[in-house]
């Protein structure tokens, strides 16, 4: 006779399984993962002061990562490609950092320290998916509970709790489930817990792409295609068309009822309101005064920036230099493709960009790869490669990373205990 009735072996393994979900995501690595992610800008938990001061954060992470790092000798299952690109990188910024005699330089090598420890770490485990998992659970997060809010304040249920200042002083919003500072007459743009909606979608194709790339999860993809749809961004609809188009262009007969839905989506929150449809629909018309489209905000920007370009075309005019006292006297200059050109020249472009580069390099191999770097290369137009934030060379180096061991055929489904001889 059984000494546990049947009855009760799916309540046991229910709790068996949320036992087991729980000591896995509390695992310190994870925890490491996590707070790479949340440390600094744009993640507003600094600013909402749920966390210290973002340099404070990048202090703690590099002490955390190196430690770490040191100790399980990562380092050494970095491939030596990729060991290289990283290495080049902080060489070239050093030299910026004494030709302009600028501090941000150094940032920008700090950050490369971390994310290199974060790749050792990364493979260091069999799970080596384990950084990705991570990153696309707190997107999905942030996405789902960001969508549930935006239905939330359309229907009137749903207000701001607190109020914060951003880093460029206009106030955000928290509501509980999401944060933003994008709020109009009765609707608002989801942020999650980012500096604003753009972010949110910005890094919502990277969460899809990671996914689509490594774990090919359908309900990550779904939940991230419709829940991004609530940050209203068009860059976000201009990607996302990319990669359906790109990933799906074989499988039209699987895309056409998504594709369908989607727009039935958009169709259904632009009916709510005029400021809606104009949020959506409207950024689409032509302006008939400027001649481009009406969403278009990053065009004079991007003109302004060329033209501070142009005056130091080889290494740029510098990024504090830039930041400050052109700045001063041009206007705002961020937020826009060409602001690499201008702070650093054809050399420093040339070097921010190695990573995608090689990325298309091994598309010319394995075409998702090439699919990735176009996708990546439409975002980076209204929303340039900033070095002296975590989140670009982290989540940009972890897409490589993989491609990379894919291309030169890694078996991600075979554990190589020479390689991958920790769990």
């Amino acid at each position: 006779m059984p000494i546990v009735s049947s009855k009760y072996i799916p309540i046991f393994e229910i709790h068996k399984s949320m036992y087991k979900f729980k000591t896995t995501y509390l695992k310190y690595r994870y925890c490491l993962y996590f707070f790479a992610l949340v440390a600094g800008w744009r993640c507003v938990f600094y600013l909402m002061d749920w966390l210290p001061f973002y340099k404070t954060n990048y202090i703690v992470l590099f002490v955390l990562v190196g430690v770490t790092a040191l100790i399980k000798n990562t380092y050494r299952f970095v491939p030596k490609t990729i060991l290289v690109i990283i290495v080049f990188q902080i060489m070239v910024w050093l030299l910026y950092s004494l030709i302009y005699i600028d501090g941000s330089y150094l940032t920008r090598v700090f950050l490369l320290l971390i994310t290199l420890s974060i790749l050792g770490i990364q493979l260091s485990y069999r799970n080596k998916f384990e950084f990705i998992r991570t990153y696309n659970f707190w997107l999905v997060l942030q996405t789902v509970a960001g969508a549930i809010g935006f239905v939330l304040v359309l229907l009137g249920l749903l207000y701001p709790i607190s109020q914060f200042i951003q880093m460029d002083g206009r106030p955000g919003y928290f509501y509980g489930l999401f944060t933003t500072n994008a709020v109009f007459d009765g609707f608002i743009r989801n942020a999650g817990f980012y500096d604003e909606p753009g972010a949110l979608a910005f890094w919502g194709i990277f969460a899809l792409l990671l996914n689509k790339l490594y774990v090919d999860n359908k309900k990550i993809e779904y939940l991230l295609l419709f829940g991004l749809i609530s940050t209203l961004s068009m860059a976000y609809f201009i990607q996302v068309f990319a990669y359906l188009f790109f990933f799906y262009k074989n499988q039209r007969q699987k895309v056409i009822f998504p594709a369908i839905l989607f727009l039935l989506v958009l169709i259904g929150i632009a009916s709510f309101s005029e400021g809606l449809d104009n949020a959506i629909f409207g950024r689409f018309t032509v302006d008939e005064q400027t001649g481009t489209l009406s969403g278009d905000n990053r065009l004079d920007l991007m003109e302004r920036c060329w033209r501070i370009f142009t005056t130091s075309p080889m290494i740029g005019v510098g990024a504090t230099n830039l930041a400050t006292v052109i700045s001063n006297k041009e206007g705002f200059v961020g937020a826009n493709f060409f602001v690499n050109w201008a702070s650093d020249g054809i050399l420093g472009v040339v070097v921010t960009y190695v990573p995608l580069l090689f990325l298309l390099i091994l598309g010319q191999r394995k075409r998702q790869y090439k699919y990735a770097f176009i996708i990546l290369l439409l975002g980076y137009f209204q929303r340039p490669y900033t070095d002296t934030q975590l989140l670009y060379p982290l989540v940009l180096y972890t897409i490589l990373l993989f491609a990379y061991l894919d291309v030169y055929n890694y078996n991600f489904k075979q554990v190589s205990n020479s390689i991958f001889n920790n769990q």
